[in-house]
């Protein structure tokens, strides 16, 4: 990447905040075949659309948060809850329309472990 993207909650000296973001939200992480098994590519797929969303709705949460209160509805607790359904829904729908191609790098490097763990085992 040309730069570098900075995140409270996703910086690199804070993975153990990563990983308890990725478990608190609706992420379903792949669980591995047994020896000599493949995943299925539908599961790699959903799990790496899921990553994706949950990348793209922490960078639209940064760029949200820089937009000031509506005057028309006053903000407070009821705008923070829709204006997060709102960012959820955008997550979604760029990942539905294609994304970033984060979740085609990821889905591409999960299959190519899967290879690499399926090559180890038959040695």
């Amino acid at each position: 990447m040309a730069g570098s993207i900075s995140s409270p909650g996703l910086s690199q000296g804070n993975a153990a905040g990563a990983l308890d973001l990725a478990k608190s939200a609706a992420f379903k992480p792949l669980k591995a075949p047994a020896a000599g098994k493949t995943l299925d590519p539908k599961d790699v797929k959903r799990t790496a659309d899921d990553f994706e969303t949950l990348f793209l709705e922490q960078m639209f949460n940064h760029m949200f948060s820089t937009i000031g209160v509506d005057k028309t509805t006053g903000g407070g607790q009821g705008e923070e809850t829709v204006r997060s359904l709102l960012v959820n829904a955008y997550a979604k729908n760029v990942v539905k329309a294609g994304g970033v191609g984060l979740s085609s790098s990821i889905a591409r490097d999960i299959l190519k472990i899967q290879e690499q763990a399926n090559a180890a085992a038959q040695q």
